[in-house]
């Protein structure tokens, strides 16, 4: 039993993203996702500062998460066409700053669960569909993400979203928004084990969840057995937030702590 442990640039929000990528390369993982914080990051010039921090290292950069996750109900779910028209360019350069920096996924938040105007789950699908050809055209994958109040965070609706898509319909799994979404978390893993492509994780208790692993109750090694059941060959991206936690000792402190789950 091995993790491929990494750690999100997320955790040290609002960390500017370039030194939150020293500070997860500083740790000691070899696996990061990135997460974009605002539209110049897309820029060129600046993923090819993320890179070079990231090839310094040998630090592989997993998947990038947009920093339009808030738009995409409103922009590209949007009932309104040219809206959509206008915003689907912030996926070009995402999907393109993914393929930079070598990462395979690109992670999709999607619609929220109870939008003011209701988007029809036809008009998801295709939209997201027009998401997937353009991570396809780049050489990394879509995925969509279960999130908690958005439309991902039910079984049932994913499950939906597979029918439709079909081969192209591809997860992130992230513990923490299971319990948020009072969804049972390992009911959840076993109907998209298949599909699972990228896993964030953090721990979680009766008093809490996005604790960092080894804080809280979660059985993480029947989460590595059921991802090992499918040959999952993925990495495991812990991801919680800054809050009042001194991330850095506690991401090492997890780092520790999920290394000894493989020789026990």
């Amino acid at each position: 039993m091995s993790f491929n442990l990494g750690a999100s640039t997320a955790c040290f929000y609002p960390l500017e993203t370039e030194k939150a990528l020293k500070k997860v390369v500083d740790l000691g993982f070899k696996n990061t996702e990135i997460f974009m914080n605002a539209m110049s990051e897309l820029d060129e010039p600046f993923v090819k500062e993320l890179s070079a921090i990231a090839d310094e290292r040998s630090v592989n950069i997993v998947s990038v998460h947009p920093f339009s996750s808030f738009l995409e109900s409103s922009c590209i779910f949007t009932d309104y066409k040219r809206r959509f028209d206008d915003f689907i360019g912030i996926y070009d350069k995402t999907c393109h700053a993914a393929a930079m920096l070598g990462a395979r996924y690109v992670v999709i938040h999607g619609a929220v669960a109870t939008p003011k105007i209701p988007i029809p789950d036809e008009r998801y699908f295709e939209r997201f569909s027009r998401l997937v050809e353009i991570g396809r055209r780049e050489g990394v994958t879509v995925c969509q993400e279960n999130v908690n109040r958005f439309k991902s965070q039910s079984i049932d609706f994913c499950k939906k979203m597979r029918q439709n898509l079909g081969s192209d319909f591809n997860m992130v799994f992230d513990i923490k928004q299971t319990v948020r979404a009072s969804q049972d978390t390992f009911e959840f893993l076993n109907e998209f084990k298949n599909e699972i492509k990228h896993v964030h994780i953090s721990d979680n208790a009766r008093y809490g969840d996005c604790l960092p692993p080894g804080k809280g109750n979660f059985d993480f090694k029947r989460l590595k057995s059921i991802l090992d059941s499918v040959n999952y060959d993925g990495s495991y991206v812990i991801e919680i937030y800054s809050g009042s936690l001194d991330v850095a000792k506690e991401l090492k402190e997890s780092k520790v702590y999920l290394e000894g789950l493989c020789q026990g």
